[in-house]
């Protein structure tokens, strides 16, 4: 409770006394009770803010009601995809003499659910055996040293109606004469495609250069997708984007594969130009054909660099609302340079706590031990597959459907936390004015109703969001203001229990910061990070310097020289060196941060990563566990006179642990089970690392002076 003293200045109320700018307790007649770090908080808020606080609990309960939808969906959706290249497989099948029918048969019983299966290109014409491609001038050149094989090849050579620049193909399969007859006037116009012979063996003439040729998607083998349905395994079909397609090209594309099988799971693109179908101008025409096929889900490939985002990839994902599948793939270069088991390792936790949903295998090209390539590559699939089952199922991919927590008007009532927050904060450091409440409400509210009505609300609710995951660290900060004043217990177990409530309390404070981000930012395209949540790093760069300036400048943090006086004051040599030392480290911290970073973790770190991941089943973070929390629970363990002097670095450090507790709930395709474990597991052994820090210091001599 505050209230005014004979003096008109403010007195704050706590469980240790009154701080009316004298310290807060001394060492004789420190009062040791214990309170929870939000009762204390609360005790500051006064009258004028009731309001703030009844609407700061209506958007707290709009966030529950969010994350509460978002579990049940995110436990629905479990469906998980593992699909092989056939492309691939069939090459290793062939390079060790391996049938690929029975080679699939023993991964579909080891756990494969697909076979992707990709567009022939122009240039793997003739691979097969099936057709044989080839131009006029090499025809020209080949009459000219030997005799045509083909009577009306050679007849044509004879009568010099050979075109130079054409492509000639000759074509001894029926279905796939069928294949390149459907889908050789889609590319290109009709009287450019001529049909010279139309009986076996089939002679077409296409007008058109080869390079060009080479680089044209000519659909995908019959064989192969009729191979899939006999094995009874989903097609996964790989298109190639051509930017003349229109909508009757595009479903014409969509309609070649599911006449021979309908049992389509999940279309990926890939190509050259690394573009979704009909981007740029028929993406619509695109969406449409999707829809016509409400069981087809769109891949969206997760990507670590975002210039290896396909073209129109987020467009299309918009236009498919709950058809999104994310697909995780290991490059083949990068497949050679890591260990079978690190492969398998990334593959399951990227469905774990990515939100994967189709897992893109392609075949293992190195024995393991004992074991064949073939009985490798078996061991792989069962191995993921193991590890999948119980907690998810295998089959088609579930996508993340629309659901009820991104209903517009429960996310605005999340929204409505923020300013709530925003309030109590200035009532708090005595800055309220009736005025800016009102400024920060009609704000927060136009700023979402603008986003909605403007079709940008995904940068509304980031900028929303981030505002509230700042002003709840900053409160979870101000949470341990009677830490940094009370008295250490002589007691070890009862300094224990004390330092975890505290770490407790900053903790919990900061979770409500991060219910309120996942209330405001839970839409289906953000869990699949088509839309990103803007401003991640600033969630972790922003809390160690505010916990540095209220240490540094309010004096209920325990500081003890005016503002000006620290401005004026001289900088030693350590000081600076300090300084510089710990900019850099914040600097690598945030390169860090994120999984596109271009700063790889240390053979020692991704060793312990490992670990930590094999006995918790779910890691927890660095920066909690050594850094945030050791540093909440040491804070009120340390002598006044020590506190004083490593304060600086305590705040810091307490800062970065509120910031990443915020933060892991920020990564909003990790499933919201994940990150709770996440927090749990970070705050056991934190509190261990903790207690190990507080034993340390109360065996040194200074801490017993």
């Amino acid at each position: 409770m505050r209230g005014p003293d004979k003096k008109g200045t403010r007195v704050y109320a706590t469980a240790g006394g009154l701080a009316n700018g004298e310290p807060f307790c001394n060492t004789a007649g420190m009062d040791t009770r214990s309170e929870t770090g939000m009762s204390r908080f609360v005790l500051f808020l006064t009258p004028q803010t009731r309001y703030a606080q009844a609407i700061l609990v209506l958007g707290l309960l709009a966030s529950l009601a969010v994350a509460f939808f978002r579990v049940r969906v995110e436990s629905h959706a479990n469906r998980v995809e593992l699909a092989m290249d056939f492309s691939e497989l069939d090459a290793v099948a062939r390079s060790y003499d391996y049938n690929p029918s029975a080679f699939l048969i023993a991964l579909r019983r080891a756990g494969l659910t697909s076979l992707a299966v990709t567009e022939e290109l122009g240039a793997n014409v003739g691979a097969d055996g099936k057709a044989y491609a080839t131009t006029g001038a090499a025809l020209l050149n080949a009459a000219r040293i030997s005799p045509i094989g083909d009577p009306l090849l050679a007849q044509l050579v004879r009568s010099h109606r050979i075109v130079n620049g054409a492509v000639y193909l000759l074509v001894s399969d029926a279905a796939t004469y069928r294949r390149y007859r459907t889908v050789l006037p889609l590319h290109f116009s009709p009287r450019s495609v001529l049909v010279l012979r139309p009986v076996r063996p089939w002679l077409i003439e296409v007008r058109t250069q080869i390079d060009y040729f080479n680089a044209t998607a000519l659909g995908i083998p019959t064989d192969q997708i009729e191979l899939a349905h006999r094995l009874g395994l989903l097609v996964v079909p790989r298109f190639q984007n051509d930017e003349r397609f229109g909508a009757p090209q595009i479903d014409a594309y969509f309609a070649d594969v599911l006449r021979y099988d309908p049992k389509v799971s999940t279309v990926i693109f890939f190509g050259l130009g690394n573009q979704v179908l009909g981007y740029p101008d028929h993406l619509e025409d695109a969406a449409n054909a999707f829809k016509l096929h409400p069981f087809v889900n769109f891949g969206s490939i997760e990507t670590y660099d975002a210039a290896q985002v396909q073209k129109g990839n987020d467009m299309l994902a918009r236009l498919l609302p709950g058809r999104t599948v994310r697909v995780q793939a290991i490059a083949k270069t990068e497949l050679d340079k890591i260990k079978m088991d690190d492969a398998v390792g990334r593959y399951v936790l990227g469905v774990r706590e990515r939100n994967v949903r189709l897992v893109y295998l392609r075949p293992w090209t190195h024995p393991d031990g004992n074991l064949s390539v073939e009985a490798t590559n078996v061991e792989m699939v069962k191995a993921i597959a193991d590890e999948l089952r119980g907690r998810f199922r295998l089959g088609r991919a579930t996508p993340i459907p629309q659901y009820h927590g991104n209903n517009r008007v429960l996310v605005g009532l999340a929204t409505l936390a923020v300013p709530s927050i925003f309030v109590l904060l200035l009532d708090f450091f005595g800055l309220y004015r009736r005025r800016i409440a009102a400024a920060a409400y009609a704000l927060t509210v136009l700023l979402y109703v603008f986003g909605v009505a403007l079709h940008h609300d995904a940068a509304a609710r980031s900028a929303i969001a981030l505002a509230g995951a700042l002003c709840f660290a900053t409160a979870a900060l101000l949470v341990l203001i009677p830490a940094w004043r009370e008295m250490p217990s002589p007691i070890f177990g009862t300094q224990f229990a004390r330092s975890a409530g505290w770490m407790l309390a900053a903790t919990g404070v900061a979770l409500l910061g991060a219910l309120v981000v996942v209330g405001i930012m839970s839409s289906p395209l953000a869990m699949t990070e088509i839309e990103r949540f803007r401003g991640v790093r600033l969630i972790l760069a922003l809390p160690p310097l505010v916990g540095l300036l209220l240490y540094t400048f309010d004096r209920r943090f325990g500081a003890a020289t005016p503002p000006r006086d620290v401005f004026l004051s001289p900088v030693l040599a350590y000081q600076l060196f300090a300084g510089i030392a710990i900019v850099a480290l914040g600097a690598l911290m945030l390169v860090r941060s994120g999984n596109d970073s271009d700063v790889s973790p240390s053979s020692f770190e991704l060793g312990l990563r490992h670990v930590l991941t094999h006995v918790l089943s779910v890691r927890p973070r660095f920066k909690e566990f050594l850094i945030g929390f050791p540093c909440m629970m040491l804070l009120p363990a340390l002598l006044p006179p020590h506190r004083r002097i490593v304060g600086w670095l305590l705040a810091l450090g307490i800062g970065v642990g509120v910031g990443d507790v915020i933060d892991t709930f920020s990564h909003l395709h990790t499933p919201i089970e994940i990150s709770i474990l996440r927090i749990v597991n970070g705050l056991v052994i934190g509190a261990i690392v903790g207690a190990i820090a507080m034993w340390v210091y109360r065996r040194l001599p200074l801490a017993k002076a």
